[in-house]
């Protein structure tokens, strides 16, 4: 494993919470270097060390989400978290709630969106690898799963977040979970399609 530099973490981490407080009050396209920078208490020049622009930090921004949701989903053999109704359910919400302002931000803001898409699309990929992995269904059959899972989870965590529904965490939980067994039990019977 890679070891990361103690003042490249610290850069990275003042950024990070730099990008989060400007996306409160700026839109995406008007968020400058100049002024990330300046928030984060770093020189430009050290950002440039790391980043070509705002969107190749965006990227980076993506990734840590997407490999942090990644790594709680999959914390557990997906035969078992999936067989553990909730197990899953309840490290992404859990992981949503520390920063829940820019998180509701980034999914339903039309100006932040599409960073949001970036990352169920990773995570839909990394999970499809996963359920191809840990199961004996075919490809494309994990594909369709993940991004079942991914698109339907986030989709209802938007509508929740929004406060469409007027829900406890409980039976929105209970909900979400049921859509999603549902759904994947046309695929996997998560105790007999383990890929041996």
């Amino acid at each position: 494993m890679k070891k990361v530099d103690l003042r490249v973490q610290k850069t990275n981490q003042a950024l990070q919470t730099a990008f989060r407080t400007l996306a409160s009050k700026t839109s995406y396209r008007n968020i400058t270097v100049k002024e990330l920078t300046e928030t984060a208490h770093i020189n430009r020049k050290t950002f440039y060390l790391h980043f070509d622009s705002i969107d190749d930090f965006s990227d980076t921004v993506v990734d840590e989400i997407a490999d942090k949701l990644l790594e709680l989903m999959l914390s557990k053999p997906l035969s078992q978290g999936l067989a553990e109704p909730g197990y899953i359910f309840d490290k992404v919400l859990d992981f949503f709630q520390e920063s829940r302002e820019f998180y509701t931000l980034m999914m339903t803001s039309d100006d932040y969106s599409f960073l949001a898409r970036k990352v169920e699309i990773k995570v839909a990929r990394g999970l499809s690898q996963a359920l191809y992995a840990a199961f004996d269904i075919s490809e494309l059959d994990a594909f369709v799963c993940a991004n079942f899972l991914i698109r339907n989870t986030m989709l209802l965590f938007r509508i929740y977040n929004e406060n469409r529904m007027r829900l406890d965490r409980n039976e929105f939980r209970d909900r979400l979970i049921r859509l999603d067994s549902s759904g994947l039990s046309t695929f996997i019977d998560v105790k007999r399609n383990i890929r041996k």
